[in-house]
Protein backbone atom coordinates (compact mmCIF):
# COMPACT_ATOMS: atom_id res chain seq x y z
CA UNK A 1 0.00 0.00 0.00
CA UNK A 2 2.91 2.15 0.77
CA UNK A 3 4.57 1.78 -1.99
CA UNK A 4 1.56 2.42 -4.26
CA UNK A 5 1.49 5.76 -2.96
CA UNK A 6 4.95 6.19 -3.89
CA UNK A 7 4.32 5.22 -7.34
CA UNK A 8 1.51 7.33 -7.46
CA UNK A 9 3.59 10.51 -5.65
CA UNK A 10 6.20 9.97 -8.15
CA UNK A 11 4.55 9.19 -11.30
CA UNK A 12 2.20 12.64 -10.85
CA UNK A 13 5.86 14.67 -10.37
CA UNK A 14 7.45 14.03 -13.70
CA UNK A 15 4.11 15.33 -15.66
CA UNK A 16 3.86 18.50 -14.26
CA UNK A 17 3.71 19.77 -18.11
CA UNK A 18 2.07 16.38 -20.14
CA UNK A 19 2.88 17.34 -23.70
CA UNK A 20 6.20 17.85 -23.24
CA UNK A 21 8.90 15.02 -22.84
CA UNK A 22 13.08 15.31 -21.40
CA UNK A 23 15.12 13.85 -23.89
CA UNK A 24 18.75 13.25 -25.11
CA UNK A 25 20.44 15.25 -28.01
CA UNK A 26 20.72 12.27 -30.31
CA UNK A 27 16.38 11.75 -29.90
CA UNK A 28 16.04 15.20 -31.24
CA UNK A 29 18.51 15.66 -33.75
CA UNK A 30 16.09 15.12 -36.46
CA UNK A 31 13.77 17.84 -34.53
CA UNK A 32 13.20 21.25 -35.44
CA UNK A 33 15.52 23.78 -32.40
CA UNK A 34 13.16 26.16 -31.17
CA UNK A 35 15.70 27.93 -28.85
CA UNK A 36 17.19 28.10 -25.19
CA UNK A 37 15.39 28.50 -22.56
CA UNK A 38 17.07 30.08 -19.23
CA UNK A 39 15.65 31.06 -15.56
CA UNK A 40 16.75 31.60 -12.49
CA UNK A 41 14.71 30.76 -9.23
CA UNK A 42 13.16 33.19 -6.98
CA UNK A 43 15.57 33.71 -3.98
CA UNK A 44 13.09 33.98 -1.37
CA UNK A 45 12.36 30.54 -1.81
CA UNK A 46 15.64 29.67 -0.13
CA UNK A 47 14.93 31.95 3.19
CA UNK A 48 11.61 30.66 4.01
CA UNK A 49 9.68 27.44 4.35
CA UNK A 50 9.34 27.01 0.56
CA UNK A 51 13.12 25.92 0.68
CA UNK A 52 11.41 22.45 1.54
CA UNK A 53 9.50 21.99 -1.44
CA UNK A 54 10.56 19.86 -4.44
CA UNK A 55 10.20 21.87 -7.57
CA UNK A 56 12.58 24.84 -8.14
CA UNK A 57 11.14 27.83 -9.36
CA UNK A 58 13.21 27.99 -12.30
CA UNK A 59 12.70 24.49 -13.36
CA UNK A 60 8.65 25.49 -13.60
CA UNK A 61 9.46 28.15 -15.76
CA UNK A 62 11.43 26.38 -17.97
CA UNK A 63 8.99 23.77 -18.73
CA UNK A 64 6.24 26.92 -18.89
CA UNK A 65 7.85 28.54 -21.32
CA UNK A 66 8.99 25.54 -23.18
CA UNK A 67 5.00 24.71 -23.34
CA UNK A 68 4.26 27.87 -24.54
CA UNK A 69 6.52 27.52 -27.60
CA UNK A 70 4.23 24.78 -28.29
CA UNK A 71 7.69 22.64 -28.07
CA UNK A 72 7.45 18.63 -27.64
CA UNK A 73 10.70 17.94 -25.78
CA UNK A 74 13.55 19.41 -24.06
CA UNK A 75 17.24 18.93 -23.35
CA UNK A 76 18.31 20.17 -19.93
CA UNK A 77 21.70 21.83 -20.23
CA UNK A 78 21.26 22.01 -15.96
CA UNK A 79 18.58 22.32 -13.71
CA UNK A 80 19.71 23.54 -10.50
CA UNK A 81 18.31 25.21 -7.18
CA UNK A 82 19.03 28.86 -8.51
CA UNK A 83 17.79 28.52 -11.55
CA UNK A 84 17.80 26.07 -15.19
CA UNK A 85 17.87 25.82 -18.45
CA UNK A 86 16.89 23.96 -21.73
CA UNK A 87 17.20 23.51 -25.28
CA UNK A 88 13.54 23.88 -26.63
CA UNK A 89 12.38 21.11 -29.80
CA UNK A 90 9.69 20.71 -31.57
CA UNK A 91 9.25 16.47 -33.00
CA UNK A 92 6.58 15.67 -35.50
CA UNK A 93 6.53 12.06 -35.97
Amino acid sequence: MILSGFIMLFSCANNRVPNLFVAEENMVQDCQYLGTISETSDPGKFITSYQFVKYYDGELKVLQRANNMEATHIVWAYNHPVGSSASAYRCVK
